[in-house]
Order: structure tokens, then C-alpha cells, then sequence
């Protein structure tokens, strides 16, 4: 299922991001007009896969997950926590991006952007992140 593209040049990108097949394809062509090097799950064929593959797929490729599925990626998250503080997995997540409730592709990009510029967004291992839309902040869902 995972198909990757070759590296294109030696740019210098903002984050490396993999959405979830639940995210517009209009959003990674957004993401990267801002810099970031982004690859929604369609680019490589992974259509239909389970989300704990989606998680495994943006992790082997060192990318941030990006996904509207914030009540399984949270379980995945605690599950996978879980896993290393047990040391039966020792690998890392890049990082989980959800929003609590849908956010149109455009002013999603930009939270996104602003997030991932920020000293919260520069720590991202393992870490779960939700945009609550109600309070219009990011907090850790760990």
C-alpha cells in the first residue's frame, strides 16, 4: 500500500506531514503553498487502510499526522504511549494534528501552519495536539 515519491531537490521544508484519507486534497496543495512538505494519503494509494496503518504509515515516513478522526487517533495515541512506556515498541509517532469537529480545508491550513510554527508545534514526538474550537486554542491531548 505505501507508495513514497522520490525526494525533489534539497529543499528546506517547514514539516512533513501525511493526511489522513478524511482530509480534502485541497488542503495539502494549501499546506504546500505555505512550505511544508505534504503527502495526503491518496498520493500513495492508501484508500480504505485502517487507521492504525494510517498512524504507522506517517510514522515510518517520520511524518505529522493530520486527521478530522480525532476520537480513534486519540486511542491509537494513549494505545501507542502505552506501548513504549511498556518498551514492547520503542518507535516514536511524529505527532497527531485533529480538530475537535470539521474545519474547512482553508482556515485549517492555516492553523495548521501557525500551529507547526510555533514552539508548541517544533515539539511534536509523540505528542497529540486537538484545536478546540470553542476556546480557539490547541491543547495536548496527553
Amino acid at each position: 500500500l505505501l507508495h513514497r515519491p522520490q525526494a525533489v531537490g534539497d529543499c528546506q521544508l517547514v514539516a512533513g506531514l501525511y493526511l489522513d484519507e478524511d482530509q480534502p486534497v485541497s488542503l495539502a496543495a494549501d499546506l504546500r503553498q505555505r512550505g511544508h512538505d505534504v503527502v495526503h494519503a491518496y498520493d500513495w494509494g492508501n484508500h480504505g487502510v485502517p487507521d492504525a496503518e494510517h498512524l504507522r504509515i506517517a510514522t515510518a515516513d517520520s511524518r505529522i499526522l493530520v486527521t478530522y478522526n480525532r476520537r480513534d487517533f486519540a486511542a491509537l495515541h494513549r494505545l501507542w504511549l502505552a506501548l513504549n512506556s511498556w518498551e514492547v515498541m520503542a518507535r516514536r509517532h511524529a505527532g497527531i494534528l485533529a480538530p475537535w469537529g470539521y474545519v474547512q480545508a482553508e482556515p485549517w491550513a492555516e492553523l495548521l501552519d501557525n500551529f507547526l510554527a510555533s514552539d508548541s508545534g517544533a515539539v511534536m514526538e509523540n505528542r497529540m495536539w486537538e484545536w478546540r474550537r470553542q476556546q480557539r486554542e490547541w491543547l495536548r491531548a496527553d
